[in-house]
């Protein structure tokens, strides 16, 4: 079992938020210094928290600033009791959640092309093409005499494909972690998600090769599927996963707007946290709750309000909003 998912009791995490604020205020004394590695070895609750702990503070450079100052500030008598509060809900989410922080921000911040968390934007490419990103988007651009090639690190992209004359560029191609896209068309719109490539072949066909699926240097544009037009896939490293008309749902982030059609609530919320800073958990008791209708990712706050105004629901805030849980109302 990995660790680092080891469910630690709240008490325990308390008690260690409660040691790390203390430590940051000042030097502990020899005898506070024995009472934290007695504390330590009175349960094994209380060694993981204090685990936890210390890989906490080596991730703060990496958190949001107004977490880690949390960590680094030393509140009044007022405030301590809310930080330490804060520091335990930190503690309880985990190293895989405080390490994401820096993994985002490298793969945005060293690409061609990026957006922040919540931006949208668009940038017309030397050929003429435009290209628009959703939140949270980076990809890199390569372009020479003998070809045109986008690779998506990360995130969502529509792609308006210019004419162009073929002496100048050369074919267009989008490389993303599943494998290789050649429109045939002029507009298509591009999802990098975590296992697999879904896309929309808005206007003209768009072919594509698994990275895997072909591993012979015989390979040729017949060994590709087409994606025809009108038509979403969903593309997998070794396979075409599935294939289906456009729906609403699929491109409504283009006008910033977010479509659910009968969406699981846990399913809804990862979609909104793509838009949204901080961190939104809903209670096994309401996951499987479906969801419809059109929200805008202007404002994930005015979300969030919708829905508890129109699903029996409750937004539990912690850390000033910046954490929100969904419970049953």
């Amino acid at each position: 079992m990995n660790k680092a998912n080891i469910t630690v009791t709240k008490h325990s995490l308390e008690q260690a938020a409660e040691w790390l604020m203390k430590s940051q205020e000042a030097p502990l004394s020899a005898e506070e210094q024995e009472q934290l590695e007695q504390w330590q070895k009175a349960s094994p609750d209380n060694t993981r928290a204090w685990l936890r702990a210390q890989r906490l503070m080596g991730h703060v450079e990496t958190l949001p600033k107004d977490i880690a100052a949390a960590v680094l500030n030393r509140p009044d008598d007022e405030n301590r009791r809310f930080a330490i509060g804060n520091l335990s809900l930190l503690l309880a989410a985990g190293p895989v959640i405080w390490g994401s922080y820096k993994t985002v921000e490298t793969q945005q911040w060293t690409a061609d092309y990026r957006t922040a968390t919540g931006e949208v934007q668009e940038v017309t490419l030397p050929d003429g093409s435009l290209v628009k990103l959703n939140t949270a988007t980076a990809f890199d651009m390569k372009f020479d005499r003998h070809s045109r090639l986008l690779t998506l690190r990360e995130g969502e992209i529509r792609l308006q494909a210019a004419s162009v004359n073929a002496k100048e560029f050369g074919p267009l191609r989008i490389q993303t972690h599943e494998g290789t896209l050649s429109p045939h068309g002029s507009l298509l719109t591009i999802r990098q998600c975590d296992t697999s490539t879904q896309l929309a072949a808005i206007k003209g066909d768009v072919h594509v090769r698994p990275r895997l699926a072909t591993a012979t240097a015989t390979a040729t544009a017949t060994d590709d599927t087409v994606i025809q037009s009108g038509y979403q896939a969903q593309l997998s490293s070794y396979a075409l996963l599935s294939s289906q008309l456009i729906t609403p749902e699929t491109n409504a982030w283009i006008d910033r707007m977010l479509a659910a059609n009968k969406m699981p609530l846990k399913q809804f919320a990862q979609e909104v946290s793509r838009y949204r800073h901080g961190f939104l958990r809903v209670s096994p008791k309401i996951e499987n709750l479906m969801v419809s209708g059109a929200f805008p990712t202007s404002n994930t706050d005015i979300i969030i309000n919708m829905l508890t105004h129109t699903y029996p629901i409750k937004a539990k805030r912690h850390m000033g909003g910046y954490w929100i849980t969904l419970e049953p109302a």
